[in-house]
């Protein structure tokens, strides 16, 4: 009863413990909030490594390669201007032959980078692109890599997050976009 009473006599000592009790209190949440963002960040860590390192989850899958005939080739533009406006993923044979998008898209679809979420802890994303012959729906090709955005998710600011299939190709290309983007010149080639 005396350490009550001891507040309620002595006003400056009660606002000064008043204030360092909030401080002490907003300390501890904000001390506990950070802890467990910590341990969903292992949570989603030790998830992500374990989806990673199962076979056949993450690369490029080539199903069947496919010749195409002279209709689905047009020259390399020399201007400028027009060369910039040709994806790249639609070159093959080392940038040496041109496939027209046009008459391309006719007989194939292409999916870049679909994503389906794997796990809610992280959240935990299987990122696809896939090849598709339209005659028959058959999956031609697909590439697949895992993105981790380890806890930290933001409508404001983007967040990158880790991607599985980590380390880089000769030319600096991270592996995990590459295989996603040369979809087309490994799938196909000139008859």
């Amino acid at each position: 009863m005396r350490f009550f009473s001891w507040f309620v006599y002595n006003k400056s000592n009660y606002n000064r413990n008043k204030k360092s009790i909030f401080v002490a209190v907003t300390l501890g949440l904000v001390s506990s909030l950070a802890a467990c963002s910590n341990i969903e960040k292992m949570r989603s860590d030790s998830l992500f490594e374990q989806y990673c390192n199962e076979e056949g989850r993450v690369g490029q899958f080539i199903y069947e390669r496919v010749a195409l005939g002279e209709e689905f080739f047009r020259s390399i533009p020399t201007d400028i201007r027009e060369l910039d406006r040709i994806e790249n993923s639609f070159y093959i044979d080392n940038k040496k032959l041109l496939i027209d998008k046009e008459s391309f898209m006719d007989s194939y679809t292409i999916n870049y980078l679909k994503r389906t979420e794997l796990s809610s802890v992280g959240p935990i994303y299987s990122v696809e692109s896939t090849l598709v012959r339209k005659s028959d729906g058959k999956v031609l090709s697909k590439a697949v890599s895992l993105l981790n955005k380890r806890g930290k998710t933001s409508k404001i600011f983007p967040v990158q997050g880790v991607y599985c299939q980590t380390g880089r190709d000769n030319k600096g290309n991270h592996l995990s976009t590459k295989h996603h983007f040369d979809l087309v010149e490994n799938t196909f080639f000139k008859k």
